[in-house]
C-alpha cells in the first residue's frame, strides 16, 4: 500500500489538548449556569462518538433541553472561545509521535493535510506557536471542520484537501479520534487509523494500521 497524503487532526493526535478542552468545557457550561458533570473519561468518549467541535451538543441534562439545538451551538461557540483566551496562558504540549510522524512523512515525500475540530483562528494559532514560518512548507492543507458543512457534503473538508493536494482517496490515510469523522472518509475512499492515547504512530507501521474503506 503506497500513502501519498495523510489527513491529521490536532486533538491528542498532535497536541495533548483533552485539559483544555475540559476546561473550556466547564466555563462555557457554567456561563450557562449548568454545571458539567463529566469525568475526562467521559469528555474523551464523548469527543470520539461525535468529534471535538460538538461535544457540548450532549452535554445538557434532560431538565436543561427545552430549544437544545440553539443553546448546544451558543455552548459550542463559548466553549471555542474559552479554549482560544487559554492558549494565551498556556499551549499544549505536543505529542513527540505525531511529530516524528511528520518528519518521517515528509522526508519520504507524503503530502500533509490538517484537518482539525477547532475554529480557524484557533488552529492557525496552535500551528503557528509550534511551526513558525515552516506551517505551509510542512502542511499543504490546513482546514477547519467547525467552518465547514457535515462530514458528507460535498464541501467536506476531507473532500476539499484532496482536491487540493490533487491525491486520490486510495491512497491517502486519515488519523483522527472521532468515529463520524473517520467513517465519512471511509465512505468516500480514504483510508483510517482511529486515534487512541496511548497510541504509538509510526510512519513505518501507517499502512498495517489503515483500515480499508468500506
Amino acid at each position: 500500500m503506497t500513502i501519498n497524503a495523510i489527513l491529521l487532526n490536532l486533538d491528542e493526535i498532535l497536541f495533548d489538548t483533552p485539559s483544555l478542552h475540559m476546561a473550556a468545557c466547564r466555563a462555557a457550561m457554567e456561563d450557562a449556569g449548568v454545571p458539567l458533570r463529566w469525568s475526562m473519561p467521559e469528555l474523551k468518549q464523548v469527543a470520539s462518538t461525535v468529534g471535538w467541535s460538538r461535544v457540548l451538543d450532549v452535554a445538557l441534562p434532560r431538565e436543561a433541553q427545552s430549544g437544545k439545538r440553539a443553546r448546544s451551538i451558543d455552548l459550542n461557540a463559548a466553549r471555542h472561545r474559552h479554549f482560544h483566551d487559554a492558549l494565551a496562558v498556556r499551549k499544549p504540549d505536543v505529542n513527540p509521535r505525531g511529530m516524528q510522524l511528520i518528519s518521517d512523512a515528509l522526508e519520504a515525500g507524503c503530502k500533509l493535510a490538517v484537518i482539525s475540530d477547532l475554529p480557524a483562528a484557533t488552529c492557525a494559532a496552535l500551528l503557528h506557536h509550534t511551526f513558525g514560518n515552516e506551517v505551509n512548507s510542512k502542511f499543504s492543507v490546513v482546514a477547519s471542520r467547525h467552518d465547514s458543512v457535515d462530514d458528507d457534503g460535498h464541501r467536506a473538508p476531507h473532500a476539499m484537501a484532496l482536491r487540493a493536494m490533487g491525491v486520490e482517496p486510495y491512497e491517502t490515510v486519515m488519523i483522527d479520534t472521532a468515529e463520524p469523522h473517520l467513517a465519512a472518509a471511509r465512505k468516500a475512499g480514504l483510508r483510517t487509523v482511529k486515534f487512541k492515547t496511548p497510541y504509538i504512530l509510526s510512519w513505518k507501521a501507517l499502512p498495517s494500521m489503515a483500515v480499508h474503506p468500506d
